[in-house]
């Protein structure tokens, strides 16, 4: 059984379009203090086992196959059995695995927050946002810098909008639970768009908190490149994110 942290529900507005939890949709840069947890590191379980494994030395993390998982922000028992688990900087888990191509990954935080999903191919980089609501930026690569080609839309406000939600997955690729649904700081994700061999990063936030990033070990600059404001041109540090390969075919 896994055991989830709880925590007081809090107001999240996606009002605006470069918004953070309270201000604006993406993670904000607010100037409190959270504890980090230093030396976090990769690991490799079968939920709910505790047996970790060592680091990857290549930044590579393992996506193997399971039955697909509901995405409704609440883990029961079993649904993630065999994934691969790894650690952000404040402590809370992510989980990866697949059923065939599609991309399955949950954040389980310590409360209602946001959460920005970075999954970079060859040529793009998308930023898969839930919080209150749903959405994404998507940047092209350029000479000189990645380019904006698609900023937010919002959609999926509703918590039992599955609806929406399904629109989105077809739409864009994916979707997710918005925080009013399920367990607070749980988000899953489904993911259809290319994922195989792409990097991968996570920031997470909530109102009190500054951000936790996946990898831990992430620079100051590489940090800025997954928090607000998503401007029109960006550099990504993509050599610092963890690569996804797919496991147990």
């Amino acid at each position: 059984m896994i055991t989830l942290c709880a925590a007081a529900v809090l107001v999240i507005s996606c009002s605006s379009a470069e918004t953070t939890i309270a201000t604006s949709t993406t993670a904000p840069t607010t100037t409190s203090t959270a504890p980090a947890t230093t030396g976090a590191t990769t690991t490799t379980t079968t939920l709910p086992s505790t047996t970790t494994a060592p680091p990857s030395p290549d930044r590579t993390l393992p996506v193997p196959e399971h039955a697909a998982p509901a995405i409704d922000g609440v883990i029961v028992d079993g649904e993630w059995d065999g994934a691969t688990e790894t650690t952000l900087t404040d402590g809370s888990s992510l989980v990866l695995m697949r059923s065939n191509e599609t991309l399955y990954v949950a954040l389980r935080g310590h409360s209602l927050g946001a959460v920005n999903l970075a999954i970079a191919t060859t040529d793009v980089v998308w930023i898969l946002h839930s919080s209150a609501a749903l959405g994404s930026v998507l940047y092209s690569e350029a000479d000189e810098a990645w380019t904006l080609i698609h900023d937010f839309d919002w959609c999926c406000r509703g918590a039992n909008n599955e609806a929406a939600r399904l629109a989105l997955l077809e739409n864009e690729g994916w979707q997710a639970n918005i925080g009013f649904a399920g367990d607070p700081g749980t988000v899953e994700y489904e993911v259809t768009l290319p994922w195989s061999d792409a990097a991968v990063a996570v920031s997470y936030q909530t109102e009190d908190t500054e951000p936790a990033f996946l990898p831990t070990d992430l620079t100051t600059e590489a940090k800025a490149d997954l928090i607000g404001p998503f401007t029109d041109a960006r550099r990504f540090h993509l050599g610092e994110w963890y690569h996804l390969a797919p496991a147990g075919s």
